[in-house]
C-alpha cells in the first residue's frame, strides 16, 4: 500500500539566541504526530467496542435489524463518543455491573479518554527543538509537554478503558464464562481498582 504524502504544519518556538538542529526538531514532532495517530486509532478502537456492547446489549447477538441499527444510529456522526458514554453508563447501572465505587472510576476514566481523545485530535503539536508540546483547549488554553511520561500515562489509562470493555462484555454475557475468560475478568477487575 502507497504511504500517503500530505501537506503537515510543523511549529517550532526558538528563542532568538538559541541553536536548533532542525532535523532532530523534525524527528520530534514526527514522532509526536506517530503517537497521536495511535492514540487515535486506540479511542476508536475503544468507541467500536462501546458500539458492540451497545448493540449486544439491545439486539443480542444475532437481530435482523442489528446491522441497520449498528451502521444508522451507533457509527452516525451524531451518535459521539459522549452519547456512546451514556449509554453505557444505562447499561451499567441497569445490568448492576459495576459496584459504586467502580462505577465512578468507570466515569473518570472514560471522560479522560475523552479528553486525550478531544486533545490530540483538534490540538496542535510545536517544538522549540529539544522539547514537544501539545497546545490544546479544555475549558481553558492548555500546553502539555509530550514527555515519554505523559505517553505512559497516557498509555495506562487506555490499557484500563480496554480492560473495563472486557468487563462489561463479560458482565452481560457476550463472552461466555470458561476458566481462562475468568481469569482474564478477574485480571481486569483488578487493572480497573487500581489506582490511575
Amino acid at each position: 500500500m502507497k504511504k500517503i504524502g500530505l501537506p503537515v504544519n510543523t511549529q517550532f518556538q526558538i528563542a532568538a539566541n538559541a541553536s536548533v538542529n532542525v532535523n532532530e526538531a523534525l524527528d520530534l514532532t514526527r514522532q509526536a504526530r506517530s503517537n497521536r495517530h495511535v492514540i487515535l486509532e486506540s479511542a476508536m478502537t475503544i468507541e467500536r467496542e462501546l458500539s458492540g456492547i451497545i448493540s449486544y446489549y439491545f439486539l443480542g447477538a444475532v437481530h435482523e435489524k442489528k446491522t441497520i441499527f449498528d451502521e444508522m444510529i451507533l457509527n452516525s456522526d451524531w451518535c459521539s463518543f459522549a452519547a456512546k458514554r451514556k449509554l453505557i453508563k444505562y447499561i451499567i447501572n441497569e445490568q448492576n455491573v459495576f459496584e459504586s465505587s467502580e462505577k465512578n472510576i468507570f466515569e473518570k476514566l472514560f471522560q479522560r479518554i475523552m479528553s486525550f481523545r478531544n486533545a490530540f485530535a483538534h490540538g496542535e503539536i510545536s517544538s522549540d527543538g529539544k522539547i514537544v508540546w501539545l497546545s490544546y483547549f479544555e475549558g481553558t488554553p492548555k500546553k502539555q509537554e509530550i514527555s515519554d511520561e505523559y505517553l505512559t500515562e497516557i498509555e495506562k489509562y487506555f490499557d484500563r478503558a480496554y480492560k473495563c470493555c472486557f468487563i462489561i462484555k463479560y458482565k452481560i454475557g457476550i463472552y461466555k464464562s470458561d476458566e481462562r475468560t475468568q481469569s482474564r475478568f478477574m485480571d481486569a477487575l483488578d487493572s480497573l481498582r487500581s489506582d490511575c
